[in-house]
């Protein structure tokens, strides 16, 4: 498989948000929003440094690496046997592409 270039990571990240329509609160069950919502703000943020646009400051890039690392530990998005079988080739692509936003920010 060939390594991610950052602006590959940053479409799929924004495929995930879209797919699973993280910027609509409508789409979410009230109690479960507020974590979505938070995490859909780290990914966008991720999305912009990956793109170049957004921090550059060690301590922010490290923020957003963290805040993405909660998402992979909260939404079990990091253990294959929680992905649903029809989605399994998108959900390992989006897995890679914000483990790639993790180290990337990192550096």
């Amino acid at each position: 498989m060939p390594q991610l270039e950052p602006k590959q990571a940053a479409s799929t990240i924004e495929k995930w948000i879209s797919f699973y329509d993280m910027d609509n609160a409508k789409a979410w069950d009230k109690d479960d929003y507020p974590f979505i919502q938070s995490s859909c703000k780290v990914m966008h943020s991720a999305i912009q440094a990956l793109r170049g646009k957004a921090p550059s400051q060690p301590n922010e890039r490290r923020k957003i690496a963290t805040g993405l690392e909660e998402w992979l530990d909260d939404s079990f998005m990091d253990d294959p046997n929680e992905w649903e079988k029809e989605n399994k080739a998108f959900v390992q692509e989006a897995l890679e592409a914000i483990q790639f936003t993790i180290q990337f920010l990192q550096k």
